[in-house]
């Protein structure tokens, strides 16, 4: 859930006496005059006696409006800044968002925050991290905010998604064919805070990681024959049985056994379990998956 800004411009509003001086939204050109700074409180919460504020500070193109009055502006996240009772604690993300301006019109980075979850004594936010150069990836950071504690964790990216449900983190991960899922949690160590695979929650066959796919149900583009292995993993591993089926055929891909949890896309070793006509079997590889109907995406 992304958080608009309704919140921060009220607080805004009632509270301009509170923001320091180092952060107001004054304009300030660049000599070259092409660009010009500017901050925006996003994010304020109170925890019993502490309030915190979170600042985002841009670098916009200051474009020329003579010909065109209505042009738009256009802004890139450079960091964020956080407050603690008025007083500047840190920044941070300054080295991976930081662009160079002579690219600032083809290109930039935003960044969205929302609460995972929030009471009297903590509150974790997630920092979703827009790049307009790399589609198909996540990459999030998390901060943890207590009355007298802040913690930061690294940045984590995913091939998919993060996705909340009831204040706890999972994946979402995609293997080149489907989306599979992944049980994420965080641990803390050394004043920082870690979002890591729980592989305690991953079933497991011999060395390989078993994965539930995400909506598994596809339909064959043509009519065909397919051998599957009936257990890769058993006493006969070289054992198979055919299965036919045609397009009204409906084909469920139930799991995936890979090596690597993290490295689970299809330049690996994997297997991918599926029920057909009742039957339930093994394939591997990706013109096996084509044949029952997937395909393969960014």
């Amino acid at each position: 859930m992304k958080l608009t800004s309704i919140f921060a411009m009220i607080f805004m509003l009632f509270s301009c006496s509170d923001t320091p001086e180092a952060v107001r939204t004054d304009i300030s050109f660049t000599d070259d005059g092409e660009f010009y700074e500017k901050t925006q409180l996003i994010y304020s919460v109170r925890i019993k006696n502490t309030n915190y504020q979170l600042y985002e500070n841009l670098v916009c193109v200051a474009h020329d409006t003579t010909n065109n009055p209505t042009h738009t502006e256009s802004c890139s996240t450079e960091s964020l800044s956080l407050y603690k009772n008025g007083i500047f604690q840190t920044d941070f993300l300054n080295d991976v968002l930081s662009i160079d301006r002579n690219f600032l019109i083809e290109s930039s980075n935003s960044v969205y925050v929302s609460e995972i979850r929030s009471d009297e004594k903590m509150t974790l936010l997630q920092f979703d991290l827009d790049f307009t150069s790399a589609p198909g990836f996540q990459m999030v950071l998390f901060l943890q905010l207590q009355e007298h504690t802040i913690m930061q964790s690294d940045i984590c990216q995913i091939a998919g998604s993060f996705i909340t449900e009831n204040g706890e983190i999972k994946g979402e991960g995609w293997a080149g064919y489907f989306g599979y899922e992944l049980p994420f949690n965080f641990t803390e160590r050394s004043d920082m805070l870690h979002l890591e695979l729980d592989t305690l929650k991953i079933p497991r066959i011999n060395d390989f990681y078993i994965l539930k796919i995400k909506d598994g149900a596809k339909f064959p583009p043509n009519a065909c024959e397919l051998d599957i292995i009936i257990d890769p993993f058993g006493d006969t591993p070289l054992a198979t049985k055919t299965v036919t089926f045609d397009p009204n055929t409906e084909v469920t891909l139930l799991v995936m056994a890979v090596e690597d949890p993290i490295q689970s896309d299809f330049y690996f070793k994997n297997w991918v379990k599926i029920r057909v006509s009742g039957q339930e079997g093994w394939i591997e590889g990706g013109a096996d998956l084509i044949k029952i109907g997937c395909y393969a995406a960014g």
